[in-house]
C-alpha cells in the first residue's frame, strides 16, 4: 500500500511539472502552428478512448479467466488475471499523460482506477478462498456485480467525456485564433489543478496508509484470539520456516520464552534445546518437502499420547497441531475390555442357566431317592456324597453367573463395617497361622444396599487370593471407609455413577502383579496358579457381583508392592433391618398347585416332589399349555412357574392372566437368572426362588408363597379350638391387609414389601402411578395405597388426587424426603423417608376411617 502511495504521488508530480512546462512552451509558440497542435489533441483524444477501452477490456478477460479457473482450477487460466493489473496501470498512465488538462478527465481515471483495483482485489480474494477452502467459498457476492457496473460507467463517462472533448477541439481549430489564448489559461488552470490533486492525493494516501496498519493490526490480535482459543498446542512456520503465530499450550508444552527469546524457528524447535518439541515434531520430518496437504503423525511426551498434524499452506509454511489423545486412548481401551467382558458373560450366563437345570435335576432326584432310602446308612452315605458333588457343581454355576451379572442376589440394607468385623474370625482361619489379619472399620461407616452372603464370599476370596500371593506370609489389611467419586473420576471410567459410595479395601504386602496380568484379572478361567490350584473364576465372581450391585471395583498392584483390591458399593440411606428368623413348619400340604416347567426332567422331578409332600399338581410344558388348562379350570391355589421359557407368553404375563382369573392365586416363580429379567412393565415383584434348590428350600419357600395369601391360612395347620377362640376374642384388625405399593426403585420396592408382609399386609408392587391406575382399573381390590412421591411421569401427589377422584374411600400414604405443603385431604397421609416398618404401623394406625375398596 505504502509503495502504490508514494508511486502515486511521484506520478502526480510528474504530470503537474509536465503540464506546467506544457502550458510556458503555449505562451512561446506562435499562432500559425495552433492549427497543428489541435490536430495533435485530436488523435490524442482518439487514442485515449482506445486506451480507455482496451483497460475494460483487460478487466473484462481478466474476470473471465479467473471464473475460468474456479471453475476448471487449471492455473494456466489465470494468465490474462496475472497481467491485468500491469496492463490497466499502463494505459492509465498513458491516458493520465493524455487529458492531463482535463480535471473532468482526471476524476474519471481516479475513480476509475480505484473501481479496477478494487475489481482486482476481489478476483484475487476469490482466487484466494478458492486455494484455501474450495469452490464453495467463491459463491458469487452481489458486490462484485456492483463493481463491474460502476467500472462501466466510469469508462461510458470517461469516453463520453472525451467525445464531447474532441468536438470542442475540432470547434477550436476553426477558431484558432480566439481560443488561443483561451488555451493557455486553461492549461495554465489544469496545471495547478492537478498540483492541488497531487497535494491532496498525497494527504489521503497517508490516511489509508495508517488505515490499513489499523486494519493489519486488528486482524493479527483476532488471529492470536483464535489461536489462544484452542486448548492444544498450535503454531505456523512461514516459508522461512519462522515461528510467525502460537497459542499459550504451545509456549508450555514447548517450554519456551518469547519475551527472552522473540525468534524462534524450525531448526531451533528439532535441537536439543527444546527436547519435548523434538520429540514430537520428528515423525512430521519438517526439514523435507512434502506433496500431501495435510499430514499426521503418532508421537510420545512425558507419558502422554499426542497425534501431531501438519498443514501445508499455498505460500509456504505450515501450520502444526498437537493434540493429546492419552484420554482417548485410555477410554477406548476401557470400551473394548467391557464389550469383551461382556460377550464372554453371556457366553456363560448361557452356560450357567442350562447348566442350573441340570443340577436341578440331579438334586431334585436325589432328595427323592434319600426319603425312599431311609436306614439305609450306605446308599444314603453315597447319596450324601453326590448331593455334595451337586452343591459343587451349583456353586460353579453360582460363580459364573455372578460374572455375567445374572446370578439372583437378595440385596438389603446392610451395615458393611459390622459385616465385616463379623467376618473378621472366619478371615483369620481362612488365612492362617503365616498371615496377619488387620481390620479396620471405622464407627461412622456408611451402610449399602447390597446382598450380605456374597458380599461376604468376594470378600473371602479376596482374602484368599491374597494369601495365596504371600506363600511365605505377610499381612493381609480389609479396610471399610466413607468415600465420594466425583464426575472427573466417572469421566475416567465410564461405569461409574458420581455418588457416594462405601470402600471395602483388600491390602496384602504379597508379590504383586504385573500391569499384563492386572488386565486381564477378571477374565474367567484366568489364573496365575499352578495347574490344579484353581479355576480362575475368583476375581471373575467379585467383578460380576459388584457391577450386578451397581458398584465399580479397582484393582491397583505393582511387582514387588503388593496389591490393593477396592470395593466401591453405592451407599444407601435406608435403615438395615436384622433378618427375622423364620418359622419352620412342616412341609407338606393339600393345595391345587400349576407347575410350568418346559424342561420335562426338571418338570417331572418338581411334580414328584410336591405331590410327595400331599399337594395336588397338574403340569404344564409351557405358558400357552398352562394359560389353556387356566382357561377351564382357575381354581389353582398356587402358580409354580419357570421364568425363561419358549411360547407367546412370558411367565410374569402367565401370572397375571391367573391373577385375573383367580384373584387370590399365589405365584411363585423359579429362574437360575437373576430377578433383574423379569420385565418390570409387565407387572408386580413375584416371590422367586433361585435354581438350583433343595427339596427343604422349596417346601419352605412353597408353605411361605401358600400363608402370605390374602385371607388364607398357612396350608396344612389346622387351628386348636383355643386358637379359634382367641382369634373370634380378639377385635377386628385396624390395619390394612392388602397394599398396592407405588415405588420405581426397584431394591426400595423389595425391602419395603419385606416390611409389609411382616406387618401381614399383601402386597402388590408397581413401579409407576399409571401401572398403579392399571391394576385399581382391572379391578384389584385394597385397603390401601402406599406411593412414592418422585415417580418417573406421574408424581405421587397428582396419583393421590387420582385415585381419590375414583377411589373416594381408599386410604393413601404417600413417602417422601421432604415434608408436606400444607394440611392434606381427608385419608391422605405422608410418610417421612427413611421410614421403618414402626414407622409404617404408625401410619396405618393415625388413618381414619379406613374403608376397604373391595
Amino acid at each position: 500500500m505504502a509503495r502504490r502511495g508514494a508511486r502515486a504521488t511521484g506520478i502526480v508530480l510528474g504530470l503537474t511539472i509536465a503540464v506546467l512546462a506544457a502550458a510556458g512552451a503555449l505562451l512561446t509558440i506562435s499562432h500559425s502552428r495552433s492549427a497543428a497542435e489541435q490536430q495533435r489533441y485530436v488523435v490524442s483524444n482518439y487514442e485515449t478512448m482506445a486506451l480507455m477501452r482496451t483497460a475494460l477490456i483487460v478487466l473484462q478477460d481478466a474476470e473471465i479467466g479467473q471464473r475460468a479457473y474456479l471453475l476448471t482450477g487449471e492455473v494456466a487460466n489465470l494468465g490474462p488475471y496475472e497481467q491485468a493489473r500491469p496492463r490497466v496501470e499502463t494505459a492509465l498512465r498513458q491516458i493520465e499523460a493524455t487529458v492531463n488538462s482535463d480535471q473532468e478527465a482526471l476524476r474519471q481515471i481516479g475513480a476509475f482506477k480505484s473501481a479496477a483495483n478494487e475489481k482486482l482485489d476481489e478476483l484475487n480474494a476469490g482466487i484466494v478462498a478458492y486455494q484455501l477452502y474450495g469452490r464453495e467459498a467463491t459463491l458469487p457476492q452481489g458486490s462484485g456485480r456492483m463493481v463491474g457496473e460502476r467500472i462501466r460507467q466510469t469508462a461510458d463517462s470517461f469516453v463520453e467525456g472525451q467525445r464531447l472533448q474532441l468536438s470542442k477541439r475540432l470547434a477550436m481549430v476553426r477558431s484558432e485564433q480566439d481560443q488561443a489564448d483561451l488555451a493557455g489559461l486553461l492549461v495554465l488552470g489544469g496545471a495547478f489543478i492537478c498540483l492541488v490533486a497531487g497535494m491532496v492525493i498525497i494527504v489521503r494516501s497517508g490516511e489509508r496508509l495508517e488505515q490499513v496498519q489499523r486494519e493489519l493490526s486488528a486482524h493479527s490480535r483476532l488471529l492470536q484470539a483464535t489461536l489462544e482459543t484452542l486448548r492444544d498446542p498450535i503454531f505456523v512456520l512461514d516459508a522461512g520456516g519462522s515461528v510467525v503465530a502460537w497459542n499459550e499450550a504451545f509456549v508450555r508444552l514447548a517450554g519456551w520464552d518469547p519475551r527472552r527469546e522473540p525468534r524462534l524457528n524450525r531448526h531451533d524447535l528439532l535441537s536439543g534445546r527444546f527436547p519435548a518439541m523434538r520429540s514430537l515434531l520428528a515423525p512430521l520430518k519438517l526439514e523435507t518437502e512434502v506433496s500431501d496437504q495435510a499430514s499426521t503423525a503418532r508421537a510420545s511426551c512425558d507419558g502422554r499420547e499426542y497425534e501431531v498434524s501438519r498443514g501445508r499452506m499455498a505460500e509456504g509454511g505450515a501450520v502444526i497441531r498437537c493434540v493429546d489423545v492419552t484420554d482417548k486412548l485410555r477410554d477406548e481401551a476401557a470400551l473394548r475390555q467391557g464389550q469383551k467382558m461382556e460377550a464372554v458373560g453371556q457366553l456363560t450366563g448361557g452356560m450357567a442357566h442350562d447348566f442350573n437345570n441340570i443340577l436341578q435335576i440331579v438334586q431334585a432326584n436325589l432328595d427323592l431317592i434319600k426319603e425312599d432310602m431311609v436306614g439305609n446308612e450306605v446308599t444314603l452315605s453315597r447319596l450324601q456324597s453326590a448331593s455334595a458333588a451337586a452343591e459343587r457343581g451349583a456353586r460353579l454355576t453360582q460363580q459364573l453367573l455372578a460374572f455375567s451379572r445374572r446370578q439372583p442376589l437378595a440385596p438389603r440394607p446392610t451395615n458393611v463395617g459390622r459385616l465385616v468385623h463379623d467376618l473378621s474370625g472366619l478371615l483369620r482361619h481362612a488365612l492362617g497361622e503365616r498371615i496377619t489379619l488387620e481390620v479396620a472399620v471405622p464407627a461412622e461407616a456408611w451402610n449399602a444396599t447390597i446382598d450380605p452372603g456374597q458380599l461376604e464370599n468376594a470378600i473371602l476370596n479376596l482374602a484368599i487370593n491374597a494369601r495365596d500371593a504371600m506363600p511365605e506370609g505377610g499381612t493381609v489389611r480389609v479396610e471399610v471407609s466413607n468415600a465420594t467419586l466425583d464426575r472427573r473420576y466417572a469421566s475416567l471410567h465410564s461405569e461409574v455413577s458420581p455418588g457416594s459410595y462405601v470402600l471395602i479395601d483388600v491390602i496384602d504386602t504379597g508379590t504383586g502383579m504385573p500391569a499384563e496380568v492386572v488386565a486381564r484379572a477378571f477374565d474367567p478361567f484366568f489364573t496365575t496358579k499352578q495347574e490344579g490350584k484353581g479355576t480362575g473364576l475368583g476375581l471373575s465372581m467379585v467383578y460380576g457381583f459388584v457391577r450386578q450391585s451397581n458398584g465399580h471395583i479397582r484393582i491397583d498392584s505393582a511387582i514387588g508392592q503388593g496389591t490393593s483390591v477396592k470395593l466401591y458399593l453405592p451407599r444407601t440411606l435406608d435403615p438395615v433391618v436384622d433378618a427375622a428368623s423364620e418359622a419352620t413348619s412342616p412341609a407338606g400340604g393339600t393345595a391345587r398347585i400349576l407347575v410350568v416347567e418346559d424342561n420335562t426332567d426338571v418338570r417331572l422331578a418338581v411334580v414328584d416332589m410336591l405331590s410327595g409332600w400331599g399337594y395336588r399338581v397338574t403340569a404344564a410344558e409351557s405358558p400357552d399349555a398352562a394359560a389353556a388348562l387356566l382357561e377351564r379350570d382357575s381354581s389353582y391355589d398356587l402358580l409354580f412357574t419357570d421364568v425363561v421359557m419358549p411360547g407367546t407368553m412370558s411367565a410374569v404375563q402367565l401370572a397375571a392372566l391367573a391373577r385375573r382369573l383367580q384373584p387370590e392365586i399365589a405365584v411363585l416363580l423359579t429362574s437360575g437368572f437373576s430377578r433383574d429379567l423379569i420385565p418390570k412393565k409387565d407387572g408386580p415383584d413375584y416371590p422367586m426362588i433361585a435354581k438350583p434348590y433343595r427339596s427343604e428350600e422349596l417346601a419352605t419357600k412353597v408353605r411361605s408363597v401358600l400363608s402370605s395369601r390374602t385371607g388364607s391360612p398357612a396350608e396344612g395347620a389346622t387351628p386348636s379350638n383355643a386358637d379359634r377362640s382367641r382369634r373370634e376374642a380378639e377385635p377386628p384388625r385396624e390395619r390394612p391387609r392388602r397394599v398396592l405399593l407405588v415405588e420405581d426403585e426397584v431394591v426400595l420396592r423389595m425391602s419395603t414389601t419385606d416390611m409389609l408382609e411382616r406387618l401381614d399386609c399383601f402386597v402388590t408392587g408397581v413401579g409407576s402411578g399409571e401401572e398403579a391406575l392399571d391394576v385399581l382399573d382391572r379391578g384389584g381390590a385394597f385397603d390401601l395405597l402406599l406411593t412414592d412421591l418422585g415417580l418417573p411421569g406421574m408424581n405421587g401427589e397428582e396419583l393421590a388426587k387420582r385415585v381419590k377422584a375414583r377411589f373416594p374411600s381408599l386410604p393413601v400414604i404417600i413417602a417422601s424426603g421432604y415434608a408436606s405443603a400444607g394440611p392434606q385431604p381427608p385419608g391422605i397421609r405422608f410418610i417421612s423417608k427413611p421410614y421403618s416398618s414402626i414407622d409404617l404401623q404408625q401410619a396405618f394406625e393415625n388413618l381414619d376411617h379406613i374403608t376397604p375398596s373391595g
